[in-house]
């Protein structure tokens, strides 16, 4: 509960309920579906939070806070907008579908559009989105382009996808699912992968696929993944 505070005569304080608000949070290796009160659905991938009122009877929009990555089905009301703040970008939608990934130990944050239609704005620009685009926010720009909805959408649909990525992201997608540390030992490799390895299986089954690249080396020590080329 969110209060504000005023003096009242006799210079007593009075505490007066102002807004009421709900905060989900997943852990490192978790995800959850909630039906938000307009019922609207979330999925929240795993180290991530979404915060979002009681309520949206009484405000002119439905405005959430969402930190790490989300999936929206968001239902349909023209006179009440929803918007999802993360990361210093606003992504505004009347009732879509979409996926806003904004974790803060990533260099990107992207929103992908996969039916109707989303306005991002941030540090004073606007761009507007197509179903099958997506846009990549990078310091204070936007950029838009096709998406692959198979990449973007592999988390909620079970897999890690990755498509000319690199060793650090891959490991910090690791690192949030199978709860565990990442420990970096000499230089990394600069070689690029590609596939699709099911969430699923568990993290010594996904070490070795990566292992068999010849590019990288691991060693599982409890909760720690050490990394070698």
């Amino acid at each position: 509960m969110i209060y504000s505070v005023r003096n009242t005569e006799g210079n007593k304080v009075v505490a007066k309920p102002k807004s009421s608000y709900n905060t989900l949070s997943t852990a490192r290796g978790e995800q959850y579906q909630v039906r938000l009160p307009d019922s609207s659905l979330v999925w929240l991938n795993a180290a991530s939070e979404l915060k979002y009122p009681s309520s949206f009877n009484t405000l002119k929009e439905r405005r959430v806070e969402l930190s790490g990555e989300a999936y929206f089905e968001v239902a349909k009301n023209k006179k009440q907008p929803f918007v999802v703040q993360a990361d210093g970008q606003e992504v505004k939608v009347l009732g879509t579908h979409f996926n806003v990934s904004s974790y803060s130990d990533e260099p990107d944050a992207i929103t992908t559009l996969l039916e109707g239609s989303v306005q991002i704005s941030g540090n004073g620009e606007v761009k507007v989105l197509k179903p099958g685009e997506r846009a990549v926010r990078t310091g204070n720009q936007i950029k838009v382009s096709e998406a692959d909805l198979s990449e973007d959408m592999a988390w909620k649909n079970g897999d890690f996808y990755f498509n000319n990525v690199g060793i650090a992201s891959i490991m910090r997608q690791i690192s949030r699912w199978y709860d565990v540390d990442i420990i970096y030992q000499g230089e990394l490799t600069d070689e690029k992968f590609y596939g699709t390895i099911s969430r699923s299986k568990n993290i010594k089954q996904v070490l070795n696929v990566l292992e068999k690249t010849k590019s990288v080396h691991f060693k599982v020590e409890g909760r720690r993944v050490l990394i070698m080329k």
